[in-house]
């Protein structure tokens, strides 16, 4: 750890001699500033790892807050010959990595430091193998810039809205944007707001205590309680309805939390991150969506670009997700014909990233001896060529008797798709929710109102 870089600034030789005493043990990588002015001077032309200083620097003016925003690769090490509980508070909340007292701490400096510095090592190894397990190296502008939108609010506290279609990786963005920031080494939290009824939802986020309600034999930790200085990811936040919007609503504005059939609140201290590919502004304006909670939701929003838009990764993503597949499948490839491949680079894949695994994962399940031949091509792709008759037949008004409302045209072709797409999928409603880019909620309420088989 020889490689360490330190900064520190203060007149007191007694206890600038104890520092040095400590860090160099660590490095001697170790440069020094009279005051504030010359130490962000310094701060500012050189890359330090640590800046070790006392509270002198920074006033109601230039906050700890502003020197974490303008070094942040930089971390802060406040010490104090007469600590208190106050100037600690105020520290750390400031976005110090330690306070410590010089009289009692300084012995085990080096060790603190050399802590600090492997858990940010560590941090950025993460950091990478999240980018090469979800491919999120890119050579597309956009996607770049999202990227680097995410690294950039991961040092606020804003409550961020991830925005896009359905597949392209917005939970994976929330887990970079929790990475890189202050909450990384405590929980992410992830629930799929679709995946649950009105009242099994908010047992789900609130948790509840034994006896609640019929079947609750023990007590439950709720996914507010388990965020709990982490982050709290909604997926799908659009299939919220109303009532259970206005609890979360109350909790996100108190940061309190109680549990069903508990008359208990609990302080909560979590980072939230909301996904949808809804247009959530269109849904508050026909008043399926709050107001108050979207504001609330979406300080800062961030849009997820499709694969559509990214033709440029197209190639790597096919050749990193095979490179994958045959691995979770222990299958090796080792020829792609060409009708195949041409499938691969030519399909708009409407589902993202998500169909471009499913597909590529079809693919190499269905191989022959290590070849991927046109049989691997899913099925789906016939359907949407198929597709076009379907609109054409639908479109053959002149076998109607007599002139129908507009309505009831809507549901007649609404209700013969969706009884198309699932004779396609045998069935299977996870699957046409998915091709069709609803939950499964919604596709079971049309199911039942337009009385279609499965």
């Amino acid at each position: 750890m020889k490689d360490i870089k330190i900064l520190i600034m203060g007149k007191n030789k007694h206890y600038i001699d104890a520092i040095i005493s400590s860090v160099a043990k660590l490095t001697n990588n170790i440069n020094f500033a009279d005051n504030a002015e010359n130490a962000f001077i310094e701060l500012s032309n050189l890359s330090y790892d640590f800046f070790i200083t006392d509270l002198s620097p920074f006033n109601k003016e230039y906050t700890i807050s502003c020197f974490t925003d303008a070094f942040s690769q930089t971390d802060l090490i406040i010490v104090s010959s007469t600590p208190s509980y106050i100037e600690e508070s105020y520290a750390l909340k400031g976005g110090a990595k330690e306070y410590i007292d010089i009289k009692n701490g300084i012995e085990t400096l080096h060790k603190t430091l050399a802590d600090l510095h492997k858990n940010k090592k560590d941090k950025e190894k993460l950091k990478e193998n999240l980018l090469n397990t979800y491919m999120m190296a890119s050579n597309n502008d956009s996607y770049n810039k999202m990227l680097l939108q995410c690294e950039k609010v991961a040092k606020s506290k804003a409550n961020v809205l991830l925005i896009g279609e359905s597949g392209t990786g917005k939970e994976v963005a929330a887990r970079y944007i929790h990475l890189c920031s202050n909450r990384s080494a405590n929980n992410f939290t992830a629930v799929n707001c679709s995946s649950f009824t009105e009242s099994l939802l908010e047992s789900e986020l609130f948790g509840y205590e034994q006896g609640s309600f019929t079947g609750a034999v023990k007590s439950k930790q709720g996914k507010f309680e388990l965020a709990d200085n982490g982050t709290l990811f909604l997926d799908e936040v659009g299939e919220i309805n109303l009532s259970t919007q206005v609890k979360l609503l109350r909790v996100l504005e108190t940061k309190k939390v109680e549990r069903l059939g508990s008359n208990k609140e609990k302080l909560i201290d979590f980072r939230l991150i909301s996904a949808t590919n809804k247009d959530l502004t269109n849904e508050v304006l026909a008043n399926n969506f709050r107001e108050d909670f979207f504001y609330r939701i979406s300080s800062i929003v961030i849009r997820v670009p499709s694969l559509r838009e990214r033709k440029e990764d197209l190639n790597e993503l096919i050749k990193f997700l095979l490179k994958k597949s045959q691995k979770e499948n222990e299958i090796v490839i080792n020829y792609i014909e060409p009708e195949a491949e041409k499938f691969l680079h030519s399909y708009d894949y409407p589902g993202n990233i998500r169909e471009l695994k499913s597909i590529i994962d079809r693919m190499v399940v269905l191989s022959n001896d290590g070849v991927i031949t046109k049989d691997g091509i899913p099925i789906m792709f016939d359907i949407r060529k198929k597709s076009n008759k379907l609109t054409d037949d639908i479109q053959d008004f002149t076998s109607y008797d007599k002139v129908i409302t507009l309505q009831d045209f809507k549901n007649k072709a609404e209700s013969e798709y969706l009884q198309w797409v699932l004779d396609q999928t045998g069935g299977n409603v996870a699957e046409a929710s998915r091709q069709l880019s609803i939950s499964s909620r919604q596709l079971f309420n049309k199911i039942n109102k337009y009385d279609l088989k499965k």
